[in-house]
C-alpha cells in the first residue's frame, strides 16, 4: 500500500465552486478505482481558492486479478462421444482467442456448458491512475466553466500545475488542456509566491503550511474560528456569523488572518438589516454586536496574507465599508420620501415575464387569488387582503433594493411600518417570499402565509398555463422550489386547500393571452408536479415511500388532506399486521381490478361461512368507515380496515373465488369489489409494494 496525492492548481475559484468541485473530483477518483479494482483506504478532500487536493493515504499497488468465465455452446454439441472437439467448440475457442485444450465444462442453468476461465492480471496501480485521472479532472463539476488559449478544455478556472504523486514517484500524465503532471506546486500567492516541490506525501499538508498555505479547510476553519474568539475576548462584543457566511470567507482564503475594524456610530441609526447586508454580503465581514443584542460600530474581516501594516489594511477595509454606508443611508432616507402605494402604480412598468405581463398584472392576480385562498388560512379582513397584495412588490422599486437585492421584502416590510401600514400587512410584505430555500424559514403570520402561498401559486399556475414548465435541470423560474414552498406552508398552517379550485381561479385571473393551454391540461400538469414534489419532500424527511405512494391521488386534490392521511398510516403499532392486510388487499384488488359498475352481492347466495362472515363484517363496518372518512378521522378509518385482515385472511384460505358457477362467482367478486372500493377510498394501496413495506 502506498499514499496518492493529487493536486489541482488554478487561478482563484469562486467560492461557491469549491464545496461541489471538491465532492465532484472525490466522487470521480473513488468511482474510477473501484471500476479498476484498485481498493484504498480512507479519503481526504480539500479545497482553497488557487487549489483542489486529494489525498489518500494508502492505496493497492497493483490491481486485483479478474477472473471471467465466458460460456460457450452446450458440451453434448460441442465434442462427440469420443470427446473429440466439433465445429461448435473450434469456433467457440476461435472467439474466445484460446485454444480447444482450454475449454472447461462447468453446470449452468441445468446444462453442462463448456467455458472459458480468462484471468486478466493486474496492472500497476501506477499506469492505472495515469490512464483516468486526466478524465477525473475533467469530470469535476462547476457552476459555469471557461475555456482559455486555443484549447477546448473547460475548468472553473485556467489550470496552471497539476500535482500527482503515488508513494515517491510521479504519476506522469497530461490533462486541462496540455498541463503535465509533475510534483510542483505552488505556495502562497503573496507570502510565498515560488515553487515548492512536493517529495514526501506525508509531509505535504505540513509543507505547504510552511508556504502559507492552509490546504486543509477544517484547518482553516478552525484558524478563522480562533481569530473570532479572540477578536470577541479583547472586544467585549459577539460575532454575528453564520455556517454559510463562514464557509464563503473559508473557500476564499489560503492563510486567514482575523482583523477588526470599525465605522461611524452614527450609521446604526440604519435598519440592523441593512447593516447586516452590507457588511456580510457585500464585504464577506463579520458583523459584531453588544451582549443586548444591538449592533456594535465595529466588525470582524479576514485578510488572505500576514500584513506588514495592519493598521493600513484594516483603514483600508474600514472605507470601504464607509462608503457603502453612505450609499446605504443615502438610499434609505430617499426611499422615505415615497410611499410604497405610490410605486404600485409604476409596477406596470416593470415585466413580470413577456408573455405574463408586468408585476402590477402579477400582483392584482395574486390578490384575486389571495382573496379566495384567504377563508383557508383564516384572513377574514378582504381589505386587508387586497393591501397586502397591493404592497408586496413595491419595494421592488425602491433605492434601496435596486442596490442590495437581497433585501427585497425586508425593506418592504421596514418602509411599510415607517409608512403606518398594518403591522401584519408590512410583514406580509417580506414574509411573502419565505421559505426562500430548501430548509427557509415559514412565514409566522397567516397574513403572510395567504400572501406567500397566493404569490407561489400565481407563479406555478401562470407558467404552466402557457406550457412553461421545468425540464431535466433546467428551472429558470424556480417552479420547484415555489412548488416545496406551497406544500410546507399548507401543511405548516393545516389549511384545506382544493387545488383544481385554486388552479381554475388562477387560470381565469391571466384572461385572454397568448399561448394559453387549455385548463383541463394546465390543471393536469400542475396537480401532477405538485404531487411529485410533495412524494420528493416527504420521502427526504423520512415518511415511509410506500405510504406516500398511497395517498398522492389525494394530494393532487387536496395538500393537507393527503398530509393527514399519510401521517394516519404511519400510526400503525405494527407494520408487519398492516403487511398482512396489505397481502390480502392485494388479492382483493388483483381479482377485481377490472370490474366496474357490480351490482351489490345476495346475502342468500353464499355457500360457505367464510364469505357470510366477511360480508357481514364489510356490512357492519362500512357506515362507520364512511362517516370516519367524511369526518377526516382517518386514524379511526385506518382501524376500521386493519379490522379486515383476520377475516379477509379466513376468505382466501377457504374460498376459491373463481368457480365454474357464473352466478356464484358473480355474488363473490360483487362482494369482494365493495371491499376493494373501501380501501380504495382511503388511498391507492395496490400501488404499494409489499417488499418495500418495511
Amino acid at each position: 500500500m502506498k499514499p496518492f496525492l493529487i493536486e489541482i492548481g488554478c487561478e482563484e475559484l469562486p467560492s461557491r465552486f469549491i464545496r461541489p468541485a471538491k465532492e465532484g473530483l472525490a466522487k470521480a477518483i473513488k468511482d474510477g478505482l473501484a471500476n479498476m479494482r484498485i481498493r484504498c483506504g480512507q479519503f481526504r478532500v480539500f479545497g482553497t481558492p488557487r487549489r483542489l487536493s486529494v489525498l489518500i493515504d494508502d492505496v493497492e499497488e497493483k490491481q486485483q486479478e479478474s477472473v471471467t468465465i465466458k460460456f460457450g455452446p452446450p458440451a453434448d454439441r460441442a465434442y462427440d462421444a469420443g470427446g473429440k472437439p466439433l465445429p461448435a467448440a473450434i469456433g467457440f475457442a476461435r472467439s474466445q482467442g484460446v485454444d480447444v485444450s482450454e475449454h472447461q465444462i462447468r453446470r449452468k442453468e441445468a446444462a453442462d456448458l463448456i467455458c472459458v476461465e480468462k484471468v486478466e492480471k493486474g496492472a500497476p496501480t501506477i499506469e492505472v491512475l495515469a490512464s483516468i485521472l486526466p478524465d477525473c479532472i475533467a469530470r469535476i463539476p462547476f457552476q459555469k466553466k471557461m475555456r482559455w488559449g486555443s484549447g477546448t478544455f473547460e475548468f472553473g478556472r485556467p489550470v496552471h500545475w497539476i500535482v500527482a504523486l503515488f508513494g515517491d514517484e510521479v504519476i506522469h500524465f497530461d490533462a486541462a488542456g496540455g498541463v503535465s503532471s509533475g510534483n510542483v506546486s505552488k505556495g502562497h500567492r503573496f507570502l510565498a509566491p515560488g515553487t515548492a516541490v512536493v517529495t514526501d506525501i506525508s509531509r505535504y499538508l505540513d509543507e505547504m503550511r510552511a508556504r502559507y498555505v492552509i490546504v486543509d479547510d477544517a484547518e482553516r476553519m478552525t484558524v478563522m474560528k480562533a481569530a473570532i474568539h479572540a477578536i470577541e475576548e479583547k472586544s467585549g462584543a459577539l460575532s454575528v456569523a453564520d455556517a454559510a457566511l463562514l464557509e464563503e470567507i473559508c473557500y476564499i482564503t489560503e492563510y486567514p488572518h482575523g482583523l477588526m475594524g470599525a465605522f461611524d456610530a452614527a450609521y446604526l441609526e440604519l435598519p440592523r438589516a441593512v447593516l447586516v447586508n452590507v457588511m456580510k454580503g457585500h464585504q464577506r465581514y463579520i458583523p459584531l454586536e453588544r451582549q443586548d443584542g444591538s449592533l456594535e460600530a465595529a466588525f470582524i474581516f479576514f485578510a488572505n496574507t500576514l500584513p506588514a501594516e495592519p493598521a493600513q489594511v484594516i483603514r483600508g477595509n474600514e472605507k470601504v465599508l464607509r462608503a457603502r454606508l453612505a450609499d446605504a443611508r443615502f438610499f434609505f432616507d430617499e426611499d422615505k420620501k415615497t410611499r410604497l402605494d405610490a410605486l404600485y402604480a409604476k409596477l406596470d412598468a416593470v415585466m413580470f415575464h413577456k408573455r405574463l405581463g408586468s408585476l402590477k398584472d402579477k400582483t392584482e392576480r395574486v390578490g384575486s387569488l389571495g382573496a379566495r385562498l384567504a377563508p383557508a388560512l383564516g384572513v377574514a379582513d378582504p381589505a386587508r387582503v387586497s393591501r397586502a397584495a397591493m404592497l408586496i412588490k413595491a419595494d421592488l422599486l425602491t433605492h434601496m433594493v435596486g442596490e442590495f437585492p437581497e433585501l427585497q421584502g425586508t425593506m418592504g416590510r421596514i418602509y411599510a411600518a415607517h409608512q403606518g401600514e398594518d403591522m401584519e400587512v408590512a410583514r406580509s410584505i417580506e414574509e411573502h417570499y419565505y421559505p426562500s430555500g430548501t430548509d427557509g424559514r415559514l412565514p409566522e403570520t397567516a397574513m403572510g402565509a395567504l400572501m406567500a402561498l397566493a404569490d407561489k401559486m400565481d407563479s406555478l399556475i401562470s407558467f404552466f398555463s402557457v406550457g412553461i414548465t421545468p425540464t431535466g435541470n433546467l428551472d429558470p423560474f424556480g417552479l420547484r422550489r415555489q412548488a416545496l414552498g406551497c406544500i410546507k406552508i399548507v401543511i405548516d398552517r393545516a389549511c384545506r386547500v382544493a387545488l383544481a379550485e385554486v388552479i381554475e381561479n388562477g387560470y381565469e385571473a391571466l384572461g385572454d393571452i397568448a399561448g394559453k393551454v387549455p385548463l383541463e391540461t394546465c390543471q393536469a400538469t400542475l396537480t401532477e408536479f405538485i404531487a411529485t414534489r410533495f412524494r420528493f419532500l416527504m420521502v427526504e424527511e423520512g415518511h415511509n415511500q410506500e405510504f406516500v405512494g398511497a395517498v398522492l391521488p389525494h394530494v393532487a386534490a387536496d395538500i393537507y388532506d393527503g398530509y393527514t392521511r399519510l401521517r394516519a398510516l404511519e400510526t400503525q403499532s405494527s407494520i408487519e399486521d398492516f403487511r398482512r392486510l396489505m397481502v390480502g388487499f392485494k388479492r382483493v384488488y388483483n381479482i377485481t381490478k377490472t370490474l366496474r359498475d357490480v351490482l351489490p352481492p345476495d346475502p342468500a347466495a353464499f355457500s360457505q361461512q367464510e364469505e357470510r362472515a366477511l360480508h357481514d363484517l364489510f356490512e357492519e363496518r362500512k357506515d362507520e368507515f364512511s362517516r370516519d372518512m367524511e369526518a377526516r378521522r382517518y386514524p379511526e378509518a385506518i382501524g376500521v380496515l386493519v379490522g379486515f385482515k383476520e377475516t379477509i385472511d379466513n376468505y382466501f384460505d377457504k374460498v376459491f373465488v373463481m368457480v365454474e358457477d357464473e352466478a356464484l362467482k358473480k355474488n363473490r367478486l360483487s362482494l369482494l369489489t365493495g371491499i376493494r372500493d373501501m380501501f380504495l377510498q382511503y388511498g391507492d394501496f395496490s400501488k404499494i409494494r409489499l417488499e418495500e413495506l418495511v
